[in-house]
């Protein structure tokens, strides 16, 4: 796939004699190449002085456009890229809940082994974000994508290698620590390489790429066994590593790292003639982070944004979306549901992609605030439904099952729509948004595996949770978590629609 049609893949160099102006930054002298004309030239036939049409200008512009254009085909392939490694992670996610039923059926594997198979993949996410938040820092945005694709790879070819529960278990970790890794890096790439006005659409694009592998997952473990599904979970990894060489690093890292020059040369790639324009934000907004020290989080600007990061990945993770996306099919089968449990989580995953379709159009419209507030008052009310049912299902026997065995697909449906419009996607895109540059590879690494680390005690506590406190208790507690995460935002999350994320990180304070 071309980066452009009918031109060369490489970006203008800064260093362009014709036409250009110097400008100073913090690394030292750059040239710009002058885009453009001067606000006050008269000659511009759009000028309020002169209404004459010219036809040297109508060229200027016409180039213009396309330059414009040529930036935005480039910045679209990143980010479908990016979807790539998305696309894995989602698969990844949900790979258990069609495979383990197979599992089982090939070979002796118990309740316990069944957790310890869904939770490896978050307790390796755990320390993915761990080393993703050094990585991300310090060979780059793009790299760090790259590196995580290898343990995709060799994860799920250990998995499909021998019908052995060890090396399924390392197969599992290590997609689980590439998970942690994509799940760190990807909305940082996408926050940095996109403007800020459909910023918030890319991100959300991404996290649809998550809800479309785990549908992926579903649909296609209706028919392939574990090991031909694991065959299938790596082609979207094989399109990332293809890909993803071919876009330029995030411009915000370059100039960050003291490399202004590349930075640069990264603008005019994904934004053509406006990269002028960017850059000087850059300049008068940014300047290289001050190295990291653990005493910067007694600082309000830091801790607090820090802190409303970490707020959004416990209520993601505490409004119970592991057990949901690891044991749909268990979910259908211990509910009795009259619908078949493969088909009932594929209509789950469906209205999970739908809903993250939805949010596209929403995130940027409605803010960030809004769609989590109404997120977790959705979650909430399905969830204390789905722990009605099982009550009722206990306490009235199978006449309840025979009259009411749609409302658990029901349920989960109207869960998938609160969860994929706000806790979904915006956990994720507030930690690419609010954290501040200077501890941002810590920040991200800590709150990744922040998330992970509660979905692993979520996932392998899951038997010995539901045992203590039956399929009802287990519902209605994650339900009371959704109405103490309403209060929790409604509180403490501040709103950053529209705002770049120079902006963001300049008036923290203002904002929380």
């Amino acid at each position: 796939m071309n980066m452009e049609a009918g031109s060369s893949s490489t970006p203008p160099q800064c260093g362009d004699q014709r036409n250009t102006t110097k400008e100073e930054t913090p690394h030292g002298a750059v040239d710009l190449p002058a885009l453009g004309r001067k606000a006050d030239d008269t000659s511009h036939p759009y000028s309020h002085g002169d209404h004459r049409f010219q036809m040297d200008d109508t060229t200027a512009l016409t180039e213009s456009d396309s330059h414009g254009r040529r930036g935005r085909v480039r910045l679209y392939l990143a980010v479908s890229s990016a979807c790539m490694a998305a696309l894995s992670f989602g698969l990844t996610l949900s790979y258990s809940s069609p495979a383990l039923p197979d599992i089982r059926r090939r070979m002796p594997f118990s309740d316990s082994q069944g957790d310890w198979f869904g939770s490896l993949v978050t307790i390796g996410a755990l320390f993915g974000g761990l080393a993703g938040g050094q990585l991300v820092n310090r060979i780059g945005r793009k790299d760090t994508i790259l590196f995580a694709a290898l343990g995709f790879v060799l994860g799920f070819l250990l998995i499909e290698m021998l019908p052995n529960p060890g090396l399924m278990f390392a197969g599992r970790a290590l997609t689980g620590f590439s998970t942690g890794i994509t799940a760190l890096v990807v909305p940082v790439f996408v926050s940095e390489v996109s403007p800020a006005h459909i910023r918030g659409i890319l991100n959300t694009i991404c996290t649809i790429a998550v809800t479309s592998g785990v549908l992926l997952a579903y649909v296609l473990g209706k028919w392939l066994d574990y090991r031909w599904l694991a065959t299938a979970c790596m082609v979207p990894t094989v399109i990332n590593v293809l890909t993803m060489p071919e876009v330029a690093e995030s411009p915000r890292w370059l100039f960050q790292s003291g490399r202004s020059e590349e930075a640069m040369r990264s603008l005019q790639f994904y934004e053509g003639d406006g990269a002028k324009e960017s850059f000087e934000m850059l300049q008068s907004h940014s300047s290289v982070p001050e190295a990291f020290s653990l005493a910067a989080f007694k600082l309000p600007y830091v801790y607090k944004p820090f802190l409303c990061v970490l707020l959004g990945m416990f209520l993601q993770q505490f409004s119970g979306i592991s057990i949901v996306l690891f044991y749909t099919q268990d979910i259908f089968e211990t509910a009795g549901s009259t619908i078949a449990s493969a088909d009932s989580a594929i209509i789950v995953g469906m209205v999970q992609v739908a809903c993250g379709v939805l949010a596209t159009l929403l995130i940027d419209r409605l803010g960030r605030k809004i769609l989590l507030l109404f997120s977790c008052s959705v979650s909430c009310l399905s969830l204390v439904t789905l722990g009605a049912f099982y009550h009722l299902k206990d306490s009235v026997g199978p006449s309840f099952v025979a009259a009411y065995g749609w409302l658990p697909l029901l349920a989960l449906c109207v869960y998938m729509l609160g969860y994929s419009v706000g806790l979904g996607p915006l956990p994720w895109m507030l930690m690419g948004e609010m954290l501040p540059p200077n501890i941002k590879g810590f920040a991200t690494g800590i709150s990744t595996a922040f998330n992970f680390g509660c979905g692993a005690l979520i996932l392998r506590e899951y038997h010995s949770t539901m045992y203590l406190l039956g399929n009802d208790g287990l519902y209605w507690f994650y339900g009371a978590n959704m109405a103490l995460g309403f209060l929790l935002v409604l509180l403490f999350i501040p709103e950053t629609k529209g705002k770049t994320l120079e902006e963001i990180e300049a008036v923290p304070v203002v904002m929380l």
